[in-house]
């Protein structure tokens, strides 16, 4: 199984990713990553904004899901 997690990159090599919860910063090896998202940050380029791992590693690093809020209403105009 896998899990979607909401993160920031902090460091990248070759191997790994450094990357951040917002409450915990682990390694996650690039061989683990299934997949990620990016957004775009205008000028400043893209930022990985989540990533799939298997649940085991999530877990083992103590990285924890947080669940989007579709409730709260965008005063920017976009959809949740």
């Amino acid at each position: 199984m896998t899990i979607e997690i909401n993160i920031k990159v902090v460091e990248r090599t070759s191997l790994a990713w450094l990357v951040s919860d917002g409450q915990k910063d682990a390694w996650i090896p690039i061989s683990c990553i299934e997949d990620y998202a990016e957004e775009d940050d205008g000028m400043l380029g893209t930022n990985t904004t989540s990533i799939v791992i298997p649940t085991w590693l999530a877990d083992d690093k103590g990285l924890t899901r947080h669940v989007k809020d579709v409730n709260t209403l965008d005063l920017f105009g976009g959809t949740p």
